[in-house]
Order: C-alpha cells, then sequence, then structure tokens
C-alpha cells in the first residue's frame, strides 16, 4: 500500500496548491495495490471508499465527498435484509414461477365469491343507469324499461358505516388507555394519561391518512362482510401506518378458516412506477429493469369498481399504468437460508414476504417475517387484522349483502313492475296490420305510446287494423 496525498474532500486534487502539508484542507488515501484488470479503489484513513478505478477504464468518484459505498448501503441491513440481492437469478425464478401459480390458485378458489361481490356492487344502485334504447344491449328488453333500484342494501349499509364511525372515530382520537395492574397509582394513571395523548395525536395529527382511510373500511366492511387493516413499517413515509386492504385485494385461498393457517397471504397492490423507483433508490427493493407495466386482467370486482366510478378498464399508455405488485406472504426454504437443527438443514419451510412484479414476473424482495429470536421453531409475523361484519362458513365474513341482497333484488323487481306498469297504462302502445310478407318473430317490443308492425295477411288497401296492448 502507498499513501498518496493531495485528495480533497471533494475528490478534486487542488492544482494550486499541489504541495500543501497534510492536514491543510487534504485528506490521506490510501491506495490498494491489484491487478491491471481489478478495481482499484482510493481510500481515506478510516476505510471509506472514495474512487474506485475500474479495470475496464471507467472510474466511479463521490461528488459530495461521502464514502461511495454509503450511496448503496441499504437501510434494511441486518436480520431484515434483502436476501434477493444476494440470491442467484435461476433461483428467483424459480420462486416467482412457483409462488405465481400458487396465487393464480389462490384466485380461482374464490371466483365465485368475487362475482356476487361484484353483483352486490351493483345492488348497491350508485350507478347512473339511464332507461335501455330499443335493440342495445344494456339489459332491458323493452324501451323505456325502467332501471331503477330499491336503496335497502345502500341505506342499510350507510347506517351501519355512520354508527361505527361514531364509535371508532371520535373527533377526539380513537384510544383511550386503562390501567389494568397492581401498581396503581398516580403514577401509573399519568402514564396512561400521556400515552393515550400522544396515540391519539399521532393518528390524527401525524398519521392524517387514517381516519379517511378508516372510515372508507367500515363502508366495505358492512357491504361485504370483511375487511382487513394491514400494520406496518412504511420505508418511504418513514413511520408505522396503518392502512386498508380491500377484502378483493388480499388474496387467500378460500379453504383457508383464518389468516393464521393460510398457505399464502397475498396483498394485490396497484403502485405507481414511480414510487416502485423510490422504493429501489432507497434499497427496499431490488434496482432491476422491470419494462413496461402490461395491461391488467381486471376481476370483476374491479370491473365494476371502475363502471361505478366511471373509469375505464386499462390505460392506453404504458408508462401511465401503475405497477401491478403482488406482496406474498408464505413459507419457502431457499437454498444458503435453510433452517437448521444442530447445525444441519431440517426442510422446514420457514415464513417470508416476498414481492413480485406481475409483469415482469421479477422478484423485488425477499425478506425474513420472523423474529430473530424465534429461530428454533420460527412462527410468521403478523401483519394483517382481519374485521368480520359476521363470521361466515370460511374464510370471508358476511356482510349486508350477504343478508339483504335476494330482499334487495325482489324489492327492485317490484318497484321496476310498478313504474311500468303506470307508464303502460298511461301511454300505451299498440300493433298494426300490414298487408303483405310473412312474420319472422313473434318478439314485439312496443315503447310506451309508441307501436309495431305485425304483417295480418291480405287485407282490403283502404283498410286498417291495430290492437291496443
Amino acid at each position: 500500500m502507498a499513501l498518496v496525498p493531495g485528495l480533497v474532500p471533494n475528490i478534486r486534487l487542488d492544482q494550486d496548491q499541489p504541495d500543501l502539508p497534510l492536514g491543510e484542507g487534504q485528506e490521506t488515501v490510501i491506495v490498494m495495490d491489484a491487478d491491471d484488470d481489478a478495481d482499484q479503489p482510493e481510500m481515506d484513513i478510516d476505510g471509506n471508499v472514495l474512487r474506485i478505478d475500474h479495470g475496464d477504464g471507467s472510474i466511479s468518484v463521490s461528488l459530495d465527498g461521502r464514502p461511495i459505498e454509503s450511496s448503496k448501503k441499504k437501510k434494511t441491513e441486518g436480520w431484515h435484509e434483502n436476501l434477493a440481492e444476494e440470491m442467484d437469478e435461476n433461483a428467483l425464478s424459480e420462486i416467482a414461477h412457483r409462488l405465481i401459480k400458487g396465487i393464480e390458485e389462490d384466485i380461482d378458489s374464490r371466483k365465485e365469491w368475487i362475482e356476487d361481490r361484484a353483483q352486490g356492487l351493483r345492488l348497491l344502485g350508485l350507478k347512473i343507469e339511464i332507461p335501455g334504447q330499443q335493440g342495445t344491449a344494456d339489459g332491458a328488453p323493452v324501451e323505456g324499461m325502467s332501471r331503477i333500484r330499491h336503496p335497502l342494501l345502500l341505506e342499510s349499509v350507510l347506517r351501519f358505516q355512520a354508527n361505527a364511525r361514531a364509535e371508532l372515530l371520535p373527533t377526539d382520537g380513537p384510544v383511550k388507555v386503562r390501567v389494568d395492574s397492581n401498581q396503581d397509582g398516580p403514577e401509573m394513571d399519568q402514564q396512561a394519561e400521556y400515552l393515550e395523548r400522544d396515540f391519539n395525536h399521532y393518528l390524527t395529527a401525524v398519521a392524517k391518512e387514517y381516519y379517511p382511510d378508516t372510515d372508507k373500511m367500515l363502508f366495505m366492511l358492512g357491504f361485504g362482510g370483511s375487511a382487513f387493516k394491514k400494520v406496518y413499517y412504511c420505508p418511504l413515509r418513514n413511520r408505522p401506518v396503518s392502512e386498508t386492504v380491500y377484502a378483493d385485494d388480499l388474496i387467500v385461498n378460500n379453504e383457508a378458516t383464518d389468516l393464521s393457517n393460510a398457505r399464502r397471504i397475498t396483498h394485490r397492490i396497484s403502485m405507481r412506477p414511480s414510487v416502485v423507483k423510490r422504493m429501489q433508490i432507497i434499497g427496499a427493493y431490488r434496482d432491476v429493469d422491470l419494462g413496461q407495466t402490461k395491461q391488467k386482467e381486471l376481476d370483476a370486482v374491479q370491473k365494476e369498481k371502475n363502471a361505478i366510478q366511471g373509469l375505464q378498464d386499462d390505460i392506453n399508455v404504458a408508462e401511465d399504468r401503475d405497477r401491478e405488485i403482488y406482496e406474498c406472504y408464505c413459507e419457502l426454504d431457499i437454498p444458503g437460508y435453510e433452517h437448521e437443527i444442530d447445525g444441519e438443514p431440517s426442510g422446514l419451510e420457514v415464513p417470508y414476504r416476498v414481492t413480485i412484479d406481475v409483469s415482469s414476473k421479477q422478484i423485488l424482495n425477499i425478506v425474513r417475517n420472523y423474529d430473530e429470536e424465534d429461530q428454533e421453531l420460527p412462527e410468521a409475523n403478523t401483519h394483517f387484522v382481519k374485521y368480520d361484519f359476521v363470521p361466515g362458513l370460511k374464510f370471508y365474513g358476511m356482510g349486508l349483502l350477504h343478508i339483504l341482497g335476494n330482499t334487495t333484488n325482489g324489492l327492485t323487481a317490484v318497484w321496476r313492475e310498478l313504474l311500468d306498469a303506470g307508464m303502460y297504462s298511461n301511454f300505451p302502445g299498440f300493433l298494426y296490420a300490414k298487408t303483405s310478407g310473412r312474420q319472422n318473430s313473434n318478439i314485439f317490443r312496443v315503447p310506451p305510446g309508441g307501436g309495431a308492425q305485425i304483417y295480418g295477411g291480405h287485407a282490403h288497401p283502404t283498410s286498417s287494423h291495430a290492437i291496443a296492448l
């Protein structure tokens, strides 16, 4: 090794004062001897790499005076580091293929549940439906037929949401602290008061998304019967977060009875490309090229939500589409990170969190999902909290959709029949005969106050026949 004076903090050589003694605006840099084809780092006396002369002729230089490796250092070091950074691409591809196949099976297992939920969204009557035009494919068999829906289901859901909001989201904060201790006294009461005050301040003033987010969760909880909260530490916001996950976005096989015995729990996330890039910059995701975002395959619930809000199912410009991310909580036996008993691999699958970009099928991170102290028989950490309106027969709960859905359908049919009967009684339609030709159909769509031709055989040219409906 050789000591090389003359490197100032910004890594530029001082041309005006080349002979300054060490310590006057300059640093001592240690140059490591290496082969010509190898990288040759230049380090300061503390061992920080400030410049690297690569074997291919390129140079990496710190422009701000900070060590080069500090810009690449991941925030998630140690036990919860991103294991995918050190894994072989073939191993990552195998894990991604296996998990995506399993997630698709989970999606298929709840297909009927998704279709029922989409039908329930239509029963809410939130989409403006114009009376059908004759010959259109909007489901109205007769022109002018009523499309009204009874608001029984919507009113019940809104009533539940209002009552739950008053209980769970008061204006002064949702947290109430009670002291259950044998050491009850003024100090314990004061600590409880401080905790309650600070926690309420956090949920109302710091985590400002908590109230509106929970309010939306209560609406979907009353409607569909199940809703979820995801509690985790957000690396971008740099604080704990409690966010709603809608039941259709939490993919769990319908054979599971609760979150603790589910083989896989997959959170389907729509994430802006800029957010994905930020996660890559801070080291939470692998910095790999994901390519263009492909058109997402929407299920019935996603399509119905778009229809209610008047949104198109897909965005034509690929750069403007959100990336679809699978965050899968599962158990794996990863080579190189095997569970061991007495120093030997046991073959036991242990909990991990695996994040996959659906379009490119690239794994963005693999993180241990159990505590370092819990290595003997690891148990998965809990990130999701499940809320049920009424416990269901399997994994998902039952909501007002299941309780009032058929009744709402019946009342909707009665309302439409009453309105259409009044319309036709005030504006009856009629049929009129045409003297030649052949009748090819016995189905007549007669609008209120309108008429339809029928072929009635031969008749006197001046005669006219009409049949009132």
